[in-house]
């Protein structure tokens, strides 16, 4: 399994709504202006993780990941529509295209389970060798989501017994910008209203 933030952008635009609130950023005509502000910094840290609305500027900041999981993760994690998007390699229109390596597998796939599929590859039969797929598949995806929503899978899934949830969090939480967000927001312990996921 493998994680990479591919990019990352709204914070500045969050700190900016957050301030409205308080009357500390009214005035404010440019991003500019805000950039270095110690102070909403502080308060954002601050807030993350209340819930109750009053972290939604965290549902602003929005991060683009590249994720390489086994099918069996990726059923875990489509319950994370809100929020969420997703593209991915299709199995419909990717499957025949290269020879099956066990490198294609979580965990590798047994000799003999690897010549089985591929032989069914080169017979052409899409419709039995998708069906036969084993759950440890490994799918690419494009994701977009925000910190919200990925407070909330860090909250929902952490000391989950799937260890690529495990792996999922140390990636998502070594490359975003703001760790600090998500590490606050996670320690509050799931005050997330339900649909910030």
């Amino acid at each position: 399994m493998k994680t990479t933030i591919l990019s990352e952008y709204g914070f500045h635009e969050a700190l900016l709504g957050m301030g409205l609130s308080y009357g500390k950023t009214s005035g404010v005509t440019s991003l500019w202006d805000i950039r270095d502000d110690a102070g909403l910094k502080e308060r954002a840290l601050k807030l993350a993780g209340l819930g109750k609305g009053h972290d939604k500027f965290l549902r602003m900041i929005v991060a683009t990941l590249d994720v390489t999981a086994p099918l069996y993760w990726w059923k875990q994690f489509d319950t994370y529509k809100v929020g969420t998007a997703a593209q991915s390699e299709s199995t419909m229109h990717t499957l025949m295209k290269a020879p099956l390596t066990p490198e294609m597998f979580e965990g590798g796939l047994a000799d003999h389970l690897l010549g089985h599929l591929e032989g069914l590859r080169q017979r052409g039969d899409f419709a039995t060798l998708n069906r036969c797929l084993p759950q440890s598949f490994l799918q690419r995806r494009i994701v977009q989501t925000n910190y919200a929503a990925l407070a909330n899978i860090i909250v929902q899934r952490r000391g989950h017994k799937l260890p690529e949830w495990k792996t999922f969090i140390e990636s998502v939480l070594w490359g975003v910008q703001r760790p600090e967000l998500l590490r606050k927001a996670a320690a509050m312990g799931g005050r997330h209203e339900p649909n910030a996921a």
